[in-house]
């Protein structure tokens, strides 16, 4: 049996694939316009960049504070101190302000008591002077007694001078004994004064200790409050509470010789910051460095490493992790600078090609075509996100004619974000910054892909 063929039914299915090839070779226009143009490719590039290499190293976590500030510290008393009162922070404080009042009752007591310490022993030393007195002229009459008895046995002996040879001899022996007796209480009374000097002495020594923690106890009780003596801006000193220091406060309780509140000079500020152990090999006093304050946009100031701590400590909140205190002084001077303020501050390990250090008192020669041939060139650069590592090679992909190439590059120092390029690209490159022989998971334009990269040089 013979199949009936609809002649309306093969036009139609024509038509259809007249269609469908029509699509195609349009697709295959565009596709191959698209790789004829590069700025039509759907790979986001970056172009090589040339110029100087900044090599640089962030330091984050930083604080402002003068140079020099005048520290006021709590006293030096026994035991601890609690503060009651305290001067505004950041208000100007003027000669004879009131700074810091700490709490008085125990340095008022301890004073009441030294009084009274005092004056009990002065009384003792008028009794002890008194019983001296008493037993003086207790020794002196016995030695006028003694005296007495001695004439009266001279008297005795004389009248015996026609007597018997016994009675003679009985009334020198009572005037023996009556010598005696007066040498022995002429040696009383001299030990006796020597004994009473002694105590006396002791009993004045006495006196002076109890006078001298008076005095000391005045001066705690003094100085419970401090005084400007001279005028500044009034900043904060720090004590530990946990495990990490917090500027103090009224309630709070320090002990003797505790930064309480500083006066800084204003006039020259610093940043104090830390780096991380693993990097600190990379600093060294005098390099220069990029400070930004996170209370001020602009503009960014400009900074030296002025030390750097030789011992590491653990840092704040964190365990088993190491750093080191960095000092980096600000050159400019600026009243917007205070002490406190956070602040980032970007250390320039090294440029390439390195700048030419400015000794002092030289003369610059002037620029000539032969010194400019000795310049060394300015590096290429890549963002660190357009390498690829396969198979041991270290690739690119460049774009020519719209289509990406492996192109394998020899590569030099480094910063966070770029690399330099020693070897196989040229400054009018472009390279891919994704593999093209991986599906992407987001294809973007290359006009927002450039606009979003941006070089992290000087």
């Amino acid at each position: 049996m013979t199949e009936f063929q609809n002649p309306k039914n093969d036009g139609r299915k024509w038509w259809i694939i007249g269609i469908l090839l029509t699509i195609v070779a349009t697709g295959a226009f565009l596709a191959t316009d698209q790789i004829a143009d590069p700025s039509e490719s759907s790979l986001p590039f970056y172009p090589v960049q040339q110029g100087e290499f900044v090599i640089s190293l962030k330091l984050k976590g930083g604080e402002l504070e003068a140079v020099e500030a005048e520290n006021i510290v709590a006293p030096r008393v026994r035991g601890q101190l609690k503060i009651v009162e305290l001067f505004p922070e950041g208000d100007v404080v003027k000669v004879g302000d009131l700074l810091v009042q700490f709490e008085q009752t125990d340095f008022n007591k301890r004073v009441m008591d030294a009084e009274q310490q005092v004056e009990s022993a002065k009384a003792d030393m008028e009794k002890t002077q008194a019983t001296h007195k008493a037993e003086i002229s207790g020794l002196e009459a016995d030695i006028k007694n003694t005296e007495a008895n001695l004439r009266l046995a001279e008297l005795k002996v004389e009248r015996m001078a026609f007597e018997a040879t016994i009675q003679k001899e009985e009334a020198g022996i009572e005037a023996r004994k009556a010598g005696l007796s007066k040498e022995q209480a002429l040696e009383k009374l001299e030990s006796q004064k020597i004994i009473n000097g002694a105590e006396v002495k002791k009993r004045q020594l006495e006196i002076e200790r109890k006078e001298r923690e008076l005095v000391k106890a005045r001066k705690e009780f003094e100085s419970t409050t401090i005084n400007a003596e001279k005028p500044g801006l009034v900043v904060y000193g720090k004590v530990w509470k946990g495990e990490r220091p917090e500027k103090i406060r009224v309630g709070d309780e320090v002990w003797g010789g505790v930064n309480v509140i500083s006066l800084p000079d204003l006039s020259h500020m610093q940043v104090k910051t830390y780096v991380n152990e693993v990097d600190v090999d990379k600093l060294d006093t005098g390099q220069v460095a990029t400070i930004k304050l996170d209370a001020l946009p602009e503009p960014n100031f400009t900074g030296r490493i002025k030390s750097i701590a030789s011992l590491g400590r653990e840092k704040e909140g964190v365990k088993n992790v190491k750093v080191f205190d960095v000092v980096l002084e600000i050159e400019e001077k600026d009243d917007r600078l205070k002490p406190g303020m956070s602040a980032t501050s970007e250390v320039i390990i090294e440029t390439i090609p390195p700048k030419p250090e400015a000794r002092p008192d030289s003369i610059q020669p002037v620029a000539t075509d032969e010194v400019v041939s000795e310049t060394p060139p300015m590096p290429l650069y890549i963002p660190l996100d357009a390498i690829f590592e396969k198979d041991g090679r270290t690739l690119v992909y460049l774009i020519v004619d719209g289509q990406a190439e492996e192109r394998e590059i020899t590569l030099g120092k480094k910063n966070e974000d770029f690399v330099v390029v020693e070897e196989g690209l040229s400054p009018d490159d472009r390279i891919a910054l994704r593999d093209p022989t991986q599906a992407a998971d987001a294809i973007g334009g290359m006009e927002a892909a450039e606009e979003s990269a941006s070089p992290k040089v000087q």
